[in-house]
C-alpha cells in the first residue's frame, strides 16, 4: 500500500510536466506544419519574407506553443493556489528585494559558468543560445520577459512545486522542482543554471507565500541575462572573477537578510 501511495504521489507530480510537454510539442508540430505549408503555397514576396524571418517566426511559434501548453494546467494551478490561500501582503514587501536578488543571482551564476568554461562545454547549449539571441530585440523582451516566465512558473512552481509541497514537504518540493526545472532545458549548462535558480525561486515562493514572487524573479532574471548579452561593455566588468564574486556575495547577502527579516517577523 505504501509503495502504491508513493507511486500515485509521484505520478501526480510528473503528470503536469508530461502534459505540458506533450501539449507544447503537439501545438508546435501543427503550427510549424501550417507555417511550412503557407510558405510553399503562397510563395512570392510573402513566402520570401517568412523565410528571411525564420528566426523570428520560430520564436513567435515557440511563444504561442508555450501559452497553449499551459492551458490544460490552468485548472490544476487554480486548485493549488486555492489550497494555499495565498495573500498579496508579502509580495509587495518582497518585490524590490526579489528584483535585486534576481539580477545578481542570474548574472553571477552566468558569470561563474562562463569563467569556469562550463558554458562552452555543451554544443547543444551554444545552439540554444544562438536561437535565443537570433530573434529581434523587442520580440526577445516579450518572449523572455513575459511569456517564458509566466508559462514556466505555472508548470514548475505553480503546479509541480505546490504538489510536491502538499504531498511530501517544502524541502523536497524546493529540491525536486528545481531539478525538474533544470532537466527540462535539455542541456547540461542550462540544467545546472536552471536547477540552481529553480530552487531559489521555489524557496522565495515558500517564504513569501505568493505566486507573483517567482514570476517576478524569473522575468527579471531572464531580462537581466538577455539585456546583458546585448551589452558587451557591461559583460567586460561583470564577467570577471571580481564581478562574479561581488554578484554572488550580494545574492547570498540578500538571502541571508531575507531570512533574518522573515524570522524576526
Amino acid at each position: 500500500m505504501n509503495d502504491k501511495s508513493s507511486f500515485r504521489k509521484t505520478w501526480e507530480v510528473l503528470f503536469p510536466y508530461l502534459l505540458y510537454y506533450l501539449t507544447y510539442n503537439a501545438a508546435y508540430l501543427i503550427l510549424i506544419f501550417a507555417y511550412q505549408v503557407s510558405v510553399k503555397e503562397i510563395g512570392g514576396a510573402y513566402g520570401q519574407f517568412l523565410t528571411d524571418q525564420a528566426a523570428n517566426v520560430s520564436g513567435v511559434l515557440g511563444g504561442l506553443c508555450m501559452l497553449i501548453g499551459i492551458l490544460p494546467l490552468v485548472p490544476m494551478l487554480r486548485e493549488e493556489l486555492r489550497g494555499r490561500q495565498e495573500t498579496a501582503d508579502a509580495a509587495g514587501s518582497m518585490a524590490a528585494f526579489t528584483v535585486v536578488l534576481a539580477c545578481c543571482a542570474s548574472l553571477g551564476l552566468n558569470a561563474l559558468l562562463t569563467l569556469t568554461g562550463f558554458a562552452n562545454s555543451s554544443q547543444t547549449y551554444q545552439e540554444v543560445a544562438d536561437r535565443q539571441y537570433g530573434v529581434a530585440f523587442a520580440l526577445g523582451l516579450v518572449l523572455y520577459g513575459i511569456i517564458s516566465p509566466l508559462t514556466e512558473e505555472v508548470v514548475f512552481r505553480g503546479v509541480i512545486y505546490n504538489r510536491l509541497r502538499r504531498l511530501f514537504n517544502p524541502t523536497i518540493g524546493i529540491i525536486v522542482s528545481g531539478l525538474l526545472f533544470g532537466a527540462f532545458h535539455g542541456n547540461s549548462v542550462q540544467a545546472v543554471y536552471g536547477a540552481c535558480l529553480g530552487m531559489l525561486m521555489a524557496y522565495l515562493y515558500e517564504r513569501s507565500g505568493n505566486f507573483c514572487i517567482p514570476i517576478l524573479f524569473h522575468a527579471v532574471a531572464n531580462l537581466a541575462v538577455y539585456l546583458t548579452a546585448w551589452m558587451e561593455s557591461v559583460q567586460e566588468y561583470l564577467f570577471t572573477p571580481g564581478g562574479c564574486a561581488v554578484l554572488l556575495m550580494v545574492s547570498a547577502g540578500c538571502v541571508w537578510a531575507q531570512r533574518r527579516l522573515g524570522n524576526k517577523k
